[in-house]
């Protein structure tokens, strides 16, 4: 699996720091000029009033300085707190690089991870009480360099956003009804919505539905998550968790989480809808997935012998595992991976990647049907 760094947030997190303690003397100091009102005030004093006052103001001058000589020392040794912190997090991430098996984890169709999706690490200790910098997903960037609007073949726009580290493609924005539902503390899940699941693994949601017995289910590639890991949405992890992993079929590379009850389910997300789960699609014809690294992407069906399992040229990679595969508005099947070396990564490749494989919708209804339990039953929200 591949590990998002760390080092984004911890050197954003120092530089938002240091600048926030040298700011602090420089703001403290814009304050108003007294000079005009104590000169109008000294004119209607007594000699001695005067003598006194000039005699303050001689002495102000060393004990402003001493003021800003504390001030500074202050910001000296928070800015160099800041910075060792920031050091040391650095060092630990290059031994963990380091020590990480060599091979592109990433090209094998693996799903994207991140080592601290939910409660991002703040710096609170290195920095004053008062000072909160604000949370920020690292896998929400926006870009607007003149490469990455080419290469997202969208020269022209004002920004394009990468979700996945490796994509070049413009990722699917956030949308209206999941704000929506954060709002009112849930979160929202459909086909296509971004999932984190335990604290190391990003992958996109197949389908929401509800099972025999009423429970709120979701469907996504196996190799996504274990039985027992938390789930929580890409687009609101800021509710936290609101789901669990529960069953999971590792020869068919699907997983079925059950929802708690901050989650919402529906069949439709993000402009895309789930008109029903299953049915056949046959060599030749052309299918569509909704991923978050690649966003909506099309190719055609090259094997399907009706059996669990399915290639196609649809283009995904890493952060795409679960992605729905959708034919004339019905789900067939999951994406679980790649099948070769050449990942597809911006949609100047055309076809010009290795195929993919996908899960069909009817082998894994079927498979959990025949399970039992929860998913058992499994209806489209």
């Amino acid at each position: 699996m591949l590990h998002v760094s760390r080092l984004k947030k911890v050197l954003v997190g120092a530089t938002f720091a240091g600048a926030f303690f040298f700011a602090a003397p420089a703001a403290n100091a814009a304050t108003a000029d007294p000079a005009a009102a104590l000169s109008d005030a000294a004119s209607s004093l007594n000699a001695a009033f005067n003598s006194a006052v000039d005699t303050a103001l001689a002495d102000a001058p060393a004990e402003v300085q001493e003021h800003v000589s504390t001030a500074q020392r202050q910001a000296e040794t928070q800015a160099a707190a800041v910075q060792s912190q920031a050091e040391t997090q650095v060092a630990q991430y290059a031994e963990t690089v380091g020590a990480a098996p060599a091979g592109g984890a990433d090209e094998s169709g693996q799903p994207l991870t991140n080592p601290n999706p939910i409660g991002l690490q703040q710096i609170e200790e290195a920095t004053q009480p008062e000072f909160r910098p604000a949370a920020v997903d690292p896998n929400y960037v926006w870009k607007n360099d003149t490469f990455s609007k080419v290469a997202a073949m969208k020269p022209e726009a004002d920004f394009v956003l990468h979700r996945v580290p490796g994509s070049y493609y413009d990722a699917p924005r956030i949308p209206e009804e999941s704000n929506r539902a954060m709002n009112r503390d849930h979160s929202l899940y459909g086909p296509g919505t971004p999932i984190y699941i335990g604290q190391d693994t990003m992958c996109t949601l197949t389908v929401a539905g509800h099972d025999a017995a009423g429970r709120a289910v979701g469907i996504t590639a196996g190799h996504c998550g274990n039985v027992g890991e938390q789930v929580s949405s890409a687009d609101s992890w800021q509710v936290g968790p609101t789901g669990t992993v529960v069953d999971k079929n590792e020869s068919m590379d699907y997983s079925v989480i059950e929802f708690n009850d901050k989650a919402e389910v529906s069949r439709s997300y993000n402009g895309v809808t789930a008109h029903g789960v299953g049915g056949t699609v046959a060599p030749g014809e052309v299918a569509c997935k909704r991923g978050l690294a690649t966003g909506t992407t099309c190719g055609m069906v090259l094997l399907n012998n009706n059996g669990p399992v399915q290639v196609n040229q649809v283009c995904a990679m890493v952060g795409d595992s679960g992605a729905p595969l959708f034919k004339r508005g019905r789900v067939v099947g999951l994406i679980t991976g790649g099948t070769g070396p050449v990942s597809c990564r911006t949609p100047w490749q055309g076809a010009l990647h290795s195929p993919t494989e996908a899960t069909n919708l009817d082998a894994v209804v079927a498979d959990m049907n025949r399970r039992g339990g929860v998913g058992s039953g499994f209806t489209v929200a």
